[in-house]
């Protein structure tokens, strides 16, 4: 019993005692990290942010919004697009066609140091493209361009570059499209004028035989042939009579013409209406989106953070010592206990 309780204030277990006497190797440790993280703060290249902030338009359709009668709710050229329309203008900001351009156009690959003959060189630049170009919903139902770069006019050009790509690659998006859709209505009132003119050259030769407006004329002859008989002109009879024999072979065939030509133009105006429609589609520069502000060149740099790169260097130094303390005493437990 003497013997356990001698051992017990041996045992007994000081924690500020314990750092204290290695306080030479936490020190030395954090002030390495210290220096490290001073270093590292001034040797990690800065980048500066500019930003540029969108709405998405509500209508991507000119012919829609100013071209047809009918309202649909959504075709308002100077309103706000929705979430959904955000998603659709998230989704072209995040197309492969807009990283193409803008990392061609201001030489990303250089800028992001990547070697032109690594063979992994698209996926670091897909990626270094991701860590520097952010697209973001914010919750006022905008969408926020950022672009980090290390020479701030660039940062401010390549971000405003890319919200005017927006509009030209949505127009290449749909221009195939279009184009059909074009082609198809060009082709269909062709085909309508077509349709026509035959239906009118089959009328004027109908008319050259003497059938005018078959309707009329069976009204009037029949007027006139009423009178002639009352009056005993014979041949005022058989004059009009020839002639109702000419309505008689002729009249049917007039009146089908006159019914289809009638049904023809009326589709031709409506197909006349969707090319006109189809062609504002084709050339319409309508913008898809509305920009709150333009980005400007940042007069101070975003990254690195040096405070703080230096607080977390010296803490994880810190920490790190406390680790390798930790370890060492453990491993002189365990020799002691194999030891005994």
């Amino acid at each position: 019993m003497t013997d356990a309780r001698s051992a017990r204030p041996d045992d007994s277990f000081d924690l500020v005692l314990f750092l204290w006497e290695r306080r030479r190797l936490i020190l030395g440790i954090t002030l390495l990290g210290l220096v490290a993280g001073v270093a590292a703060a001034f040797i990690i290249r800065p980048l500066y942010k500019s930003e540029v902030i969108l709405f998405p338009a509500i209508t991507n359709s000119v012919s829609k919004a100013l071209l047809t009668e009918q309202s649909t709710g959504r075709d308002d050229i100077l309103a706000l697009g929705d979430a959904e329309d955000a998603e659709q203008l998230l989704q072209v900001l995040n197309s492969d066609l807009i990283r193409e351009r803008t990392s061609t156009t201001f030489d990303l690959m250089r800028a992001y140091r990547i070697k032109p003959d690594s063979r992994t060189r698209n996926t670091d630049l897909r990626e270094a493209f991701r860590d520097h170009i952010t697209f973001e919903y914010t919750k006022f139902g905008s969408v926020r361009v950022e672009v980090l770069h290390p020479q701030p006019d660039t940062a401010a050009l390549i971000a405003n570059y890319i919200a005017a790509q927006v509009d030209s690659v949505w127009k290449d998006m749909v221009r195939e499209r279009a184009e059909k859709g074009l082609q198809l209505v060009a082709e269909k009132v062709g085909k309508l004028e077509r349709e026509i003119a035959a239906i009118e050259d089959s009328m004027r030769v109908l008319r050259q035989l003497g059938v005018h407006d078959y309707h009329t004329q069976t009204e009037r002859y029949n007027e006139y042939l009423g009178a002639a008989i009352v009056k005993g002109d014979q041949r005022a009879v058989r004059e009009f009579e020839e002639r109702f024999k000419v309505l008689a072979q002729f009249g049917g065939a007039y009146v089908t013409l006159q019914d289809r030509q009638f049904n023809e133009v009326k589709r031709l105006s409506v197909m006349r209406m969707k090319l006109e429609q189809a062609q504002a589609d084709h050339e319409s520069d309508l913008p898809h989106k509305f920009v709150v502000n333009q980005a400007q060149p940042a007069d101070k740099k975003s990254y690195p953070v040096r405070w703080l790169v230096v607080a977390v260097s010296t803490i994880s130094a810190f920490l790190l010592a406390l680790l390798l303390i930790v370890v060492q005493e453990n491993v002189r437990k365990i020799k002691t206990r194999h030891g005994h």
